[in-house]
Parts: C-alpha cells; sequence; structure tokens
C-alpha cells in the first residue's frame, strides 16, 4: 500500500487532460477551375522573381529582404514566441535557488530568559549574529498535463510566428514586384506621352504651315495647336504616378527615394513573364502558403490551450525542500552541526470559485472554435484568390493579344490618313480621329501589360511560391 501511495504522482503524471489536437483535413477542389490557354513553356514557382529576368527587380527585392520593417518586425516575434517556449518548457523542470545571508541583530530577554531564581524579575538585553546559506527547490508535479499542454500551446505559436513570417514575406515581394511593374509603366506611359506630344507638335507646324501658305486651314492649325496641349496635359500626372511608385518601393526596400530613382534611371520595358505558369494542384498549392499554415497552428495552440485550463480544475502537488548552513558564529557556520534541512509536499485542492475555472475552459474552447472558422475561412479565401489570379492573368492574355492587333491597325490608319492629308486626299480631322485612337489605344497596351505582369505576381503569391527562399535569402 505505501508503495503505490509512492509511485501515485508518476502514474498520475502521465495523464493530460484536454482534448488532443488533429489537424482537420482541407476541403479542396481536384483540380482549378481557371487555367492557362497558352502553349508558352511553364515556369516554377520558386524564386518567381527570377523569371522576369530582370536585374533591377531582383536588386530591390534583395534590398527589400535585407531591410524591411515589417520583415524585422515579423523576426522578432519569433525571437518572442521562442522565448515563450523556453519559459513554458522550464514549468516542466524543478526551481533551484541559491540563497546567502548573514545579519546581526539585538533582542531583549526578560528575567525568566536570563535564568533569574526565586522570583527575581528584570530584563536584559541579548546582541548576536546569524549566518544562513542554502539551497531552495520547488517542483510542481504535472499531474494532468498542464505544462505539458502550455508548451505544447508555446510550440505552435512559434510555428505560427514562423508562418506570419512568411507571411509577410510573401506579400514584401508581390508588392515589391507590383510596385517596380508599375514604374516601369509610368515610364513606358510618359515614353508614349512624349512621342504622342512631338507628333503632334510636327503635325501642328504642319498645318501652321499649310495655313500660312493659303492651302490650309487656320481651324485646322488651331486645332492641331489644341491637340499638342491636350497631349502636353497627360504627362504630369504621370509623372507624379510614378514618383508614387518609386516612394513606395523606398519604403518597402528601406531605402530612400533618390536610391531608387538612381536603380530605375537606366529605362528599361515593362517586366514581362515568359512562359506560362503551370499551378500545383490546389492541395498542394494551399498546403504551401504561409498564412494557411499560420492559422492552422493557431488552432493546435487555442486547442492546447483547453487542456490547460482543463488542468488548473484539478489538485496540484508542488514538492518544496531546503539544505542550507545556519549558525550564530561564522567559525562554526561549516560544522556538520549548523546543517538544516526540509522537504514535503504541498497540494492545492479547487473546492469552490463560483464556476470561475469551468468558465475559463468554456473560453478556451470558444476560442478554439472562432480559430477553426478562422482557419476554414483562410482556405476559403486562397481558393478564391488562386481561382480569380488564375481567370484574371488568362483574360489579360486575350485582352493583350487584341490590343496588340488594335494598336498595328491604328498606326497603319494614322500613316495612311497623314499621307493622304500631306496630298489633299483627306481632312485634319481623319488625321485627329486616328491620331488620338492610336495615343489611346497605346496608353491602354501599356497598362495591359502592366496588367499582366500584375496578374502573374498575383497569381505566384496566391499559389504561395518563393516565400521559402527568400526566407532563407533574409536570415543570411
Amino acid at each position: 500500500m505505501k508503495l503505490s501511495i509512492l509511485f501515485l504522482p508518476l502514474v498520475l503524471a502521465g495523464c493530460v487532460v484536454g482534448p488532443d489536437y488533429h489537424p482537420a483535413p482541407m476541403t479542396v477542389p481536384a483540380t482549378w477551375v481557371g487555367k492557362q490557354q497558352t502553349a508558352a513553356p511553364a515556369t516554377d514557382t520558386a524564386g518567381w522573381w527570377h523569371h522576369f529576368n530582370d536585374p533591377v527587380l531582383e536588386r530591390l527585392v534583395d534590398d527589400a529582404l535585407r531591410s524591411n520593417a515589417d520583415v524585422a518586425e515579423a523576426a522578432a516575434k519569433i525571437r518572442e514566441a521562442r522565448a515563450s517556449l523556453a519559459q513554458a518548457r522550464s514549468g516542466l523542470f524543478p526551481s533551484l535557488d541559491l540563497s546567502a545571508d548573514a545579519s546581526r541583530s539585538r533582542q531583549a530577554l526578560s528575567g525568566g530568559e536570563l535564568g533569574g531564581s526565586g522570583g527575581q524579575s528584570g530584563s536584559s538585553t541579548f546582541t548576536g549574529n546569524t549566518f544562513e546559506s542554502g539551497f531552495d527547490m520547488t517542483f510542481e508535479l504535472d499531474l494532468f498535463g498542464g505544462q505539458r499542454r502550455s508548451v505544447e500551446s508555446a510550440g505552435a505559436t512559434v510555428d505560427a510566428a514562423q508562418a506570419d513570417l512568411g507571411s509577410t514575406i510573401l506579400s514584401l515581394l508581390g508588392d515589391v514586384a507590383r510596385y517596380y511593374v508599375d514604374a516601369r509603366a509610368y515610364q513606358t506611359r510618359i515614353s508614349i506621352a512624349q512621342e504622342t506630344l512631338a507628333s503632334r507638335t510636327d503635325t501642328w507646324h504642319l498645318t501652321e504651315a499649310k495655313a500660312k501658305g493659303g492651302i490650309g486651314s487656320w481651324l485646322d492649325a488651331v486645332q492641331a495647336e489644341a491637340e499638342v496641349e491636350s497631349a502636353a496635359a497627360q504627362i504630369p500626372p504621370l509623372e507624379y504616378g510614378f514618383r508614387q511608385a518609386v516612394d513606395r518601393l523606398a519604403v518597402l526596400t528601406g531605402t530612400q527615394p533618390q536610391d531608387v530613382l538612381e536603380k530605375l534611371q537606366v529605362p528599361r520595358p515593362i517586366p514581362h513573364l515568359a512562359g506560362s505558369i503551370q499551378p500545383d494542384p490546389p492541395l498542394v498549392a494551399l498546403a504551401r502558403r504561409p498564412d494557411i499554415r499560420a492559422a492552422e497552428r493557431r488552432l493546435a495552440a487555442a486547442t492546447a490551450d483547453i487542456g490547460v485550463a482543463e488542468a488548473d480544475r484539478y489538485p496540484g502537488v508542488t514538492l518544496a525542500g531546503a539544505i542550507g548552513l545556519n549558525s550564530s558564529q561564522l567559525r562554526s557556520f561549516a560544522e556538520t552541526s549548523s546543517n538544516v534541512w526540509s522537504f514535503g509536499p504541498e497540494v492545492s485542492l479547487p473546492i469552490f470559485d463560483a464556476g470561475k475555472r469551468a468558465a475559463k475552459v468554456d473560453q478556451k474552447t470558444a476560442i478554439r472554435d472562432e480559430k477553426l472558422a478562422a482557419w476554414e475561412a483562410t482556405v476559403r479565401s486562397a481558393i478564391e484568390e488562386a481561382e480569380n489570379a488564375l481567370t484574371a492573368l488568362d483574360r489579360e492574355r486575350a485582352h493583350n493579344e487584341a490590343l496588340r492587333r488594335t494598336v498595328k491597325a491604328y498606326a497603319d490608319a494614322l500613316r495612311v490618313s497623314q499621307a493622304q492629308y500631306e496630298a489633299g486626299l483627306a481632312t485634319f480631322l481623319d488625321v485627329l480621329d486616328a491620331d488620338r485612337s492610336l495615343a489611346t489605344e497605346r496608353d491602354n497596351l501599356a497598362q495591359s501589360d502592366a496588367d499582366l505582369a500584375i496578374d502573374g505576381i498575383a497569381l505566384y503569391k496566391a499559389l504561395g511560391g518563393g516565400w521559402q527562399e527568400a526566407a532563407r535569402a533574409s536570415a543570411q
């Protein structure tokens, strides 16, 4: 019987209350509905920004991974979570403290304490020293697994923080690439607007010369001058949009706008993604997404927290002990007679708390259900994001091809109308219509080229690609 009592704590130490966590299966479609209508070779999602073959974009990505404030914040949160995990693990081990004390005190003593006889009374004082040193140990037995559930929760929180860093990096990669595309698109549109301005200026000079020679209309000359001013008015808003993109890139890369301007000083075309993006099956692609991983890990942590709250409803046993030396004289401090020690268990048993502990279990259960719903919502949103990105990229390809044919047709129309106008076979209105249409469609094509690149970036982001490689690069 006595042996059974001694081993009872060890038996109870294997007991862990609360629900065990089992990952819920993701309900996802077997295949994507949206697909790419192209025979171009597929590109891998890992390191996707390299597929644009743009060294300036790659340098900006490197700068962002090294200096972005959001990445630094997410990395600090990982260190915070790891420290919390270390604290939780320490609860599984005894706590040992060393203490030492030396004091001198003075006390008043009564006659009886002095050893007087015959009813003799009086008082005196006693002055003495006390020297103490020893080790104090406390150890809370994890009888119902509360400490182990705490470690489980803290470990899942570390995983969630690491996944959050992945989400931050994935968003950063997408934002840097997108604003770089915007900057190059504005540069291209500014160039188109300047070319349009130069062309309309030549047309204005031509109509003015014809009017002065009596073979043209001054109305045509005035209209041509108005078209020149209209073309000039298109440039300042585009320059402002370019500066906005530059300023945003400076924030993302942790640099100054002037540094970004220097990188963009040499004009380059709008980044173009060669080939198509062949997405992995939904289950594979979604399992790679860090936001889904973070939501799943928070669900695991919330499930473990239920066990922590549940264990608090059961009895607790703490073993406390001390061993040391105590003496009133320093010379006899190290002698065997100065040894003191104590050891014993402390038992706490919840009896009545007006339902506080039970309510805490209910609270943690509700939080677990919230995290489950959040995880399911994250999965559904990820499916929607990927499907939209696939469809957008596929339809933008068709739109872009149609715009290219349109631009070619209007360029031919402008050349013909200009030749006929100079020969007196067409009106100036014909030239204006062709010129306006060509300028509009060239600008539309530049925006479509940018949209095509941005849609590709959005698809890479939706498929969760590239963040692992970038995370390793940022850690170096």
